[in-house]
């Protein structure tokens, strides 16, 4: 829906001569429901849990600029968890409220996505039994900008 409205917007835009729609053709857009999945499995993917929020990946091909912005309520309070591409390493941090709610929008200039399918979660380093050491987890995906 999303990359439909981009569209749109462009179209429009070219219609009424406004600057800047070069961007828009190419850019790459993707959202997923952010995912409570409890202590960090070892799956690369994901697992069933609670909606918990939404992450959204923008890719500017042109720029070659890649954003990840991550939205998240029901979390541990007061908690920095690590924001991470699952299965290749993190890419920055979160920290929520007291009432468990974070946001984090993360720039990674000079940078491509993952080739194919990807995944984002978020986790707790060092809080619990999780893989790698990582306990209260939430998963977001799968995402695709190629």
């Amino acid at each position: 829906m999303l990359k439909k409205l981009v569209l749109l917007s462009a179209s429009a835009a070219l219609g009424l001569g406004l600057p800047g729609v070069a961007l828009a053709q190419n850019a790459d857009n993707d959202t997923a429901a952010l995912v409570h999945v409890g202590l960090n499995p070892s799956t690369c993917g994901t697992i069933p849990g609670t909606n918990s929020g939404v992450v959204n990946v923008h890719f500017t091909a042109n720029q070659n600029r890649f954003k990840v912005n991550v939205s998240v309520h029901d979390a541990l309070p007061n908690t920095t968890y690590v924001v991470d591409i699952r299965c290749v390493g993190a890419i920055g941090s979160l920290t929520t409220n007291s009432q468990g709610t974070g946001t984090a929008q993360i720039d990674l200039s000079v940078a491509a996505p993952p080739s194919g399918l990807f995944y984002i979660d978020i986790s707790v380093f060092g809080g619990g039994g999780g893989a790698g050491g990582y306990g209260d987890t939430f998963i977001a995906g799968p995402f695709s900008l190629q």
